[in-house]
């Protein structure tokens, strides 16, 4: 959600100027957190250009505006979605980022068949590529964690790899992992304290950066911009039709 909103930051403050496309597998899209968390970037974005007239203030409104959403439930949905993302790109050229949050969720428990699954998530990982390369955008795909207790053998053949026995890795094998260009894991250390490494990337070196998650979203450790904003909504984070009828919806209904 927090690039959804960062990916319309204006151009002329360094951003991007777009808009963007959040694919939710998981029900993870929270409306109301989406609001607070534009509504802390609105009044950052004034703080960093006050320059900026009231008609092109990038309010709360006006950046809830700017994502939309689409809720899929099983892998063939997901499919369909990706393989519209072209048309959809390019109905809406404003688009800077496409976020699937998760590609893991619709894959580990709905086939049994590993070598089907493979395959269909290696074709998802081809088409979401081929999209950002032809339009320029940003594609971040979230990915799931999972435990493998691995045979005194396993470990041995094992040598060089990141990977620990007994400890988490990323879902969907070796496949998913050469998808992608560039991998950011992120990590909780408790007490607050957050850091994400970037560990595979053709350009960038490898590092690791800190950073905190408030009422704003996410900021860097320390970060003493006002992130406080209070949005109102019910106890099951709920919206009043002004907020959520701002985020542009697909259903599965409209893609197959």
């Amino acid at each position: 959600m927090q690039l959804c909103i960062n990916s319309q930051i204006p151009c002329a403050i360094g951003g991007a100027g777009g808009n963007s496309i959040f694919i939710d597998t998981e029900g993870s899209f929270v409306a109301k957190r989406a609001a607070q968390i534009a509504a802390a970037s609105s009044r950052n974005l004034d703080l960093l250009d006050k320059s900026t007239s009231p008609g092109n203030r990038m309010t709360t409104d006006k950046l809830m505006q700017g994502i939309q959403y689409c809720r899929v439930h099983s892998p063939m949905e997901l499919i369909a979605m990706v393989r519209m993302l072209d048309g959809i790109v390019q109905a809406h050229p404003k688009t800077k980022l496409i976020v699937v949050d998760s590609i893991a969720f619709l894959f580990r428990s709905n086939f049994s068949d590993v070598n089907v699954r493979t395959k269909l998530v290696a074709t998802l990982g081809r088409q979401l590529t081929a999209v950002a390369r032809k339009y320029d955008i940003a594609v971040v795909v979230m990915n799931q964690m999972s435990t493998k207790i691995e045979s005194h053998n396993d470990q041995r053949m094992r040598q060089g790899s990141e990977r620990a026995p007994g400890m988490v890795h990323p879902a969907l094998g070796e496949t998913w992992a050469s998808v992608c260009t560039h991998r950011i894991r992120l990590y909780n250390h408790g007490n607050g304290q957050r850091s994400a490494r970037l560990f595979k990337s053709p350009s960038i070196q490898e590092q690791c950066v800190k950073f905190q998650i408030v009422s704003g979203g996410i900021s860097d450790v320390g970060n003493t911009l006002p992130q406080a904003v209070s949005i109102s909504g019910d106890e099951d984070g709920e919206l009043g039709p002004d907020l959520e009828e701002n985020i542009f919806h697909w259903e599965p209904t409209d893609l197959l």
